[in-house]
């Protein structure tokens, strides 16, 4: 694609939306986890949760004996 023609493409995306536009919702895929100490979590580059091969310890306070 021409680059020229692009740029100008983007600004007037960028315009309109400066002009028209009340509220912009943006998709953010980052997320945060928190998972305690004792848990072995293998995160995913999703929008899902997956906890296919998250485990725990021998630690954790559900196995512990």
């Amino acid at each position: 694609m021409d680059r020229e023609q692009q740029q100008a493409l983007i600004s007037q995306m960028e315009r309109h939306t400066r002009d028209q536009a009340y509220f912009l919702f943006l998709h953010n895929p980052i997320k945060l986890y928190a998972v305690n100490k004792a848990v072995e979590f293998v995160p995913y580059i999703s929008t899902q949760l997956n906890l296919a091969e998250t485990t725990v310890t021998e630690q954790h306070w559900s196995v512990r004996k």
